[in-house]
């Protein structure tokens, strides 16, 4: 290349130089993405805003972008673009600019919806009424493959996500949400709640030990459920680079924790040492001490042991007494029935005469019926009173029978319950049960001879026939019931005959424990003798065994200290040291490189969009979920640039 031939050259280029200046990547780009959600957490439109910030106040910024309809919202600096490449003439200006773009959010959100427990959709939901929960899940799509401690592991760029919204207190109340906080000023209700979803995996920490949220639930009592707008901010900014710097302490903590692990191992070896041999001498300290021991531990179990023996002696002193006591009230009582049983025998023999007696009268009254031909019935209703007289009669006298029976049943009660006893208490709960039915039948004769008397009263001879029927019918009533009596006043005799055997015995009884007792206060008497001399020979055994404890203590005491010092050395190193160590080692460290991990993920994520690689930059996503009502959902604008704002009133 000749010498003029190089002049057209640098003139052609110092001439494009001083026309437009080359770009240059001095600028740090900071996003804002808004993005428009339907009410089941679908994204819909997606508006991203970038500022360039000029900090060298260069004349030309190049950037990168995928976005479309790219429009400058701040100036009027002219704009070159090559497929995703954007050249600015910013001349020393900061650029302002905004597109569209229909990536995938990082963050996914899906909003359910709760009516009393049933999940339901938007649409069923509006208008309603009822316990109200409204559930936002978030899910995090930014996963990378990372190295941790020499493993490749999946872990997500950290994000943490803020709601917001606001209730009116009008139409809800009892409004509570998790991971937040609420604030009312009585007509409304501020809602804040947080999730950072990805975080469970990227810390490694089970969900039984801490749970980290990746949803926020916001419950209340509704009436005509309508929600106003739900706004939510995400950013990747979890730490400050300058909260880190307490990882730089760690590392020369890890060198001690070893060095403090291993001098305790040490000190737990010469202490386990020392144990074996303060361990032989109270050993051999104890062989002494255990012979003494057995001696002592003979007189006292001797001791003991009589001591058993005559408290049973007087404990059977004391219960021949009662014994006694209770064959004689046996014998009362058995007295008792068996005087009771022989006045209801008495009773029943009257009442079966009685029974034969009113028989005997319905014959007559039914012959009598049966006979008659005049009008004048007057003979045959003073002879019906006669019989109603006497079933009144026979009727009190049950009733007396019946009376005296529950005494004697109440005096069986009172006595131990033996087989024989329960017998006598049946038969008894028997004889009343069929007293009792044939006052009953004896009530329902006379209602019947009343109603006779009334009929002859009162009506003519044309009704005798039909009286005649009745009679007959309380006649055979009566056959039967004699005969019931009759079975019952035999096994009364029986039962009387029984009760006179019981007495007899009891009393026979009553005898017997009176020789008892006397034969049980012979054998306290000389127990207790026996007892004053083994407690002597006891005491005396007690006196030497403490002698010879007295020796064993101060080997006892050393063994039992330098036991209870290893065994707290060991303690402490295992519970202690070694917990500390590994967890410092481990946990701490795992825990420290995956914080570290996760900061270096935040600081990449510089943009949704793109960005040269050069630049620095940060990005924020905030999302509007629309609102619920019930005029077709209306949806409450986002906060965008100024340009979005025009186009949409346009």
């Amino acid at each position: 290349m000749d010498t003029k031939f190089k002049k057209v050259v640098s003139t052609i280029l110092l001439g494009t130089m001083f026309t437009y200046t080359l770009p240059v990547l001095a600028y740090t780009k900071e996003e804002s993405v808004y993005s428009k959600l339907d009410a089941n957490g679908k994204a819909y439109q997606t508006i991203v805003s970038d500022h360039l910030k000029n900090t060298e106040k260069e004349s030309v910024l190049q950037d990168l972008s995928d976005l479309i309809n790219i429009e400058n919202v701040s100036g009027d600096q002219e704009l070159k673009q090559e497929n995703n490449t954007l050249t600015w003439k910013a001349e020393g200006e900061d650029i302002y600019y905004e597109g569209k773009t229909e990536k995938q959010l990082p963050i996914e959100c899906q909003v359910i919806y709760e009516l009393d427990g049933e999940e339901v959709s938007k649409e069923e939901i509006v208008g309603k009424s009822g316990n109200v929960k409204i559930t936002l899940h978030f899910t995090n799509h930014e996963e990378r493959e990372v190295t941790i401690n020499g493993k490749r592991q999946t872990m997500y760029v950290p994000f943490v996500v803020a709601i917001g919204t606001i209730i009116d207190n009008e139409n809800n109340k009892n409004i509570t949400v998790t991971n937040g906080k609420i604030m009312d000023d009585g007509t409304k209700t501020m809602v804040f709640g947080v999730a950072m979803p990805g975080m469970q995996e990227n810390l490694a920490i089970s969900e039984s030990q801490f749970e980290i949220p990746e949803s926020v639930e916001i419950s209340m009592e509704a009436k005509d459920f309508e929600s106003n707008a739900i706004y939510i901010f995400a950013t990747p900014k979890v730490f400050e680079e300058k909260d880190l710097d307490i990882f730089n302490k760690l590392d020369g903590l890890y060198a001690k924790m070893n060095t403090l692990s291993t001098s305790m191992n040490q000190i737990e070896e010469g202490a386990n040492t020392l144990k074996e041999g303060t361990n032989t001498y109270y050993e051999k300290s104890q062989e002494f001490n255990n012979a003494v021991g057995q001696i002592a531990g003979g007189a006292s179990t001797l001791n003991k042991n009589y001591k058993d023996l005559n408290d049973g002696i007087n404990n059977l002193n004391a219960k021949s007494g009662e014994l006694n006591t209770g064959a004689e009230k046996l014998n009362t009582g058995a007295i008792a029935i068996n005087d009771a049983l022989n006045g209801t025998k008495e009773q029943l023999t009257l009442l079966t005469e009685g029974g034969k007696d009113i028989a005997e009268g319905l014959d007559e009254i039914i012959g009598r019926v049966s006979q008659v031909t005049a009008v004048d019935n007057s003979a045959e209703i003073t002879k019906l009173k006669k019989i109603l007289e006497a079933n009144n009669g026979t009727i009190q006298k049950l009733e007396n029978g019946n009376t005296s029976l529950q005494a004697t049943l109440d005096q069986l009660e009172l006595l131990s319950e033996t087989d024989e006893i329960k017998a006598q208490k049946a038969n008894i709960e028997t004889q009343i049960t069929t007293n009792s039915s044939i006052i009953t039948l004896l009530k329902t004769n006379n209602g019947a001879i009343e109603q006779t008397i009334a009929t002859l009263e009162a009506t003519d001879l044309t009704q005798m026939e039909a009286l005649a029927t009745g009679l007959n019918d309380l006649k055979d009533g009566t056959t039967n019931l004699n005969a019931g009596l009759g079975k019952l006043q035999a096994g009364t005799s029986q039962l009387a005959d029984a009760s006179k055997e019981l007495a007899d015995g009891s009393k026979d009884l009553y005898v017997g424990t009176q020789t008892l007792k006397a034969g049980t206060n012979q054998l306290s008497s000389g127990s207790a003798q026996i007892k004053a001399g083994i407690n002597t020979l006891n005491s005396g055994s007690s006196q030497l065994k403490d002698a010879s404890k007295s020796l064993t203590e101060s080997a006892g005491t050393i063994n039992d200290g330098t036991e209870t010092l290893t065994d707290g050395i060991t303690q402490f190193n295992k519970d202690g040291i070694q917990v500390l160590y590994n967890t410092i080692n481990g946990q701490v460290k795992d825990l420290q490189v995956r914080v570290e991990k996760m900061q270096q993920l935040a600081n990449e994520y510089k943009t949704f969009t793109m960005a040269e690689e050069n630049a620095e930059g940060n990005v924020k996503f905030i999302m509007m979920i629309d609102s619920l009502k019930k005029e077709d959902i209306a949806k409450e604008q986002v906060i965008l640039p100024d340009s979005e704002k025009k186009e949409e009133q346009e």
